[in-house]
Parts: structure tokens; sequence; C-alpha cells
């Protein structure tokens, strides 16, 4: 999967991290046979929001008053899988909250948002959760601790996470480019949330 970055959040992030996941996460899904070649070289856009812009959003979409870690929205462009527009601050607070480093949840985030954007949903049933769940978990430890061979010394185990955050997406959003979604978080909040558009669900509630 090809890698569209644009960041407008205000806070430095490593394209070098974002490409490595990414790549780490194709890899894995492949030997899955979740995609194959051609969905391989589709294009992924990681849009990076500050928390005011990311809560804007997720009102316009969702009707909820606070900024989430991740929306993610499927686009009628064939060259591309969809757009993941994340707020890093966030991010960056869940991190110290599941003792794990940025760069560990920005992968994790990321690999949740793709799963979405190839059709998984938790919310749909408990057997679609648990299939979406057993997927991620195994690809996020493959990619955090990658086997060695015989010969080669196995690295530490990092702890596990505890993966109980559960996300969500926005599948058919009329959006194509960062530049529309900034715009429409700006306009007024509809009088309900549109069914199609979700976001993660928190461990613990909402100050």
């Amino acid at each position: 999967m090809k890698l569209n970055i644009i960041n407008d959040s205000g806070m430095d992030l490593s394209e070098d991290v974002l490409n490595k996941w990414i790549k780490g996460i194709a890899t894995e899904l492949q030997k899955k046979k979740i995609i194959d070649n051609e969905k391989k070289t589709l294009e992924v856009s990681l849009v990076f929001l500050n928390e005011n812009d990311a809560k804007k959003l997720n009102w316009n979409y969702r009707c909820k008053d606070y900024p989430t870690d991740i929306l993610s929205f499927s686009s009628d462009d064939p060259a591309s899988m969809g757009e993941l527009v994340l707020c890093p601050q966030v991010i960056s607070r869940q991190a110290k909250e599941h003792g794990l480093t940025l760069e560990d949840e920005l992968g994790y985030i990321v690999l949740h948002g793709v799963l979405h954007l190839l059709g998984y949903d938790h919310e749909k049933s408990k057997v679609d959760e648990e299939l979406m769940m057993s997927i991620q978990d195994e690809v996020f430890e493959n990619l955090r601790n990658p086997k060695v061979g015989k010969k080669n010394k196995a690295p530490e185990v990092a702890p596990k996470k505890s993966l109980t955050v559960k996300k969500a997406v926005a599948k058919k959003a009329p959006v194509k480019t960062t530049e529309k979604l900034i715009k429409k978080a700006a306009k007024p909040a509809p009088k309900t949330a549109p069914a199609k558009a979700t976001a993660q669900k928190k461990k613990t509630k909402k100050k």
C-alpha cells in the first residue's frame, strides 16, 4: 500500500515510521490472504488534524463533542483504498494509557483503520467483532515482535497490549480530499448523526 500523508496537526510525525507500519501491515494482510497484489498497490491517505479540527469533524459526522483518535472514510477513487483521519494528540495520550510507545499506538490505530477500509466492522455483531479483533491482535503482535530464524537469537518479547479499545469507521462518506474534510468540519452539525459515520469506542468514559 502506498501512503499519502498530510499533516495539519501541528505535531511532528515520522514519515519513515508511518511507511514502515503501512508496509508491514500490507505484508501481513497479504500473508493472511486478506488482500491480494492489486489491493496491495492501492493508496491510503493519512490525514493528521489537531484536536480542534478533529473535534469539529467528529461532531459533524457523529454529533460527538470531543476529538477522537481516528475516523475512516472509504473512497470512490479506484486507485485509493480510502482516508484515515487521525488526531496525534489524542493518540499520544492513549499510548501512555496503554503503556505503549507513540510509534506502536499509531501502528495499532492505522491497522484498525485499514481493516475497516477493507470491510471489517466490529459493530455489526459479536462474531464480526471477534473476527476483526483476532486478525488485528495477531497482525499487531507479529509486527511488534517479528519471528526470527532458528539460528538467530529471539528478541525480548514486549508486554502484550490489552486490546480492548474498539474503533469504527465512516464507510461511505462523500469525501475525497483533506480540504473537503476540513471544510465539512466547519459546517453546522446535522440534527442527527449519520449512521454511516462513527469513530472509536473508548474503554473509559469521556468527561
